[in-house]
């Protein structure tokens, strides 16, 4: 480990007093449940962001030069898929969650996927394009930094915002059967929030650690968290702002399915 652990392990602390965690969409989907208008927002806007997840990684290890860190992120992409096994893959099971989830709320069975590419936000949009940029950055001038910045950002966001999430869904547990039917349906947040989070965290710890050797290193380390909080803000607040207003295709909401 380089003398740079304990700076890292605090920029990544910060992220609980980052408006990344604290904003109008977390409010709104901890007060109550959404109509199913808001959740179709939420639901398309969330897959499509997340659907990017793995990709990004595999780009923050083919940037990343040092072997050590390489395992690191390594390990945190053979988690996203599951271990090996495709039935297990996180955004395999997210799937199946909100498509499970919007038919209880729509009494219609329709997967996540076909909901309209209209309820796609502008927001969104930009998000996942400033998220490859950033994961994308050639390693002349700090970019390997940069992306293990970015990772850590993300790493250290995902716990937090996994456990808001699975505390909003529990507004739509009167929906099934029995407390066991909506812990069966809820795999996603409990691979999540009992290990894989927790793993990832400090995967990204170590692969940051790692790859920052100097002040200018971990500079530019911190100016790909910092930059990955900011479109993390940006994104969440464009969903809340979705949610209260409407997309800007307002026929979206009237044809939710594709």
């Amino acid at each position: 480990m380089s003398g740079y652990y304990e700076e890292i392990t605090k920029l990544a602390t910060s992220v609980h007093q980052h408006g990344a965690l604290n904003n109008a969409f977390y409010e709104r989907w901890l007060t109550a449940p959404l109509p199913f208008d808001e959740l179709a927002i939420f639901a398309k806007n969330y897959f499509v962001r997340t659907s990017q997840t793995s990709t990004m990684i595999a780009l923050s290890l083919l940037h990343t030069d040092n072997l050590c860190a390489r395992v690191e992120i390594a390990k945190n992409l053979y988690s996203e898929y599951g271990y090996g096994h495709p039935q297990k893959a996180h955004i395999h099971l997210l799937e199946n969650f909100l498509t499970d989830l919007l038919s209880r709320v729509a009494v219609a069975y329709r997967p996540v996927t076909k909901l309209s590419d209209e309820l796609i936000l502008p927001s969104t949009r930009q998000f996942v394009e400033e998220q490859q940029a950033l994961y994308s950055q050639r390693p002349v001038d700090g970019g390997c930094q940069r992306i293990l910045g970015t990772l850590l950002a993300q790493e250290w966001l995902a716990f937090s915002m996994l456990t808001r999430l699975y505390e909003g869904v529990r507004h739509y547990q009167h929906l099934y059967a029995s407390n066991d039917e909506f812990h069966e349906h809820c795999e996603y947040f409990y691979i999540h929030i009992g290990n894989a989070e927790k793993d990832h965290k400090i995967q990204a710890i170590h692969a940051a650690t790692l790859e920052c050797r100097n002040d200018d290193e971990f500079a530019a380390l911190a100016d790909g968290f910092y930059d990955f909080m900011t479109i993390t803000e940006q994104y969440w607040n464009g969903i809340a702002h979705a949610m209260k207003h409407g997309p800007n295709d307002i026929q979206a909401l009237s044809k939710p399915w594709a």
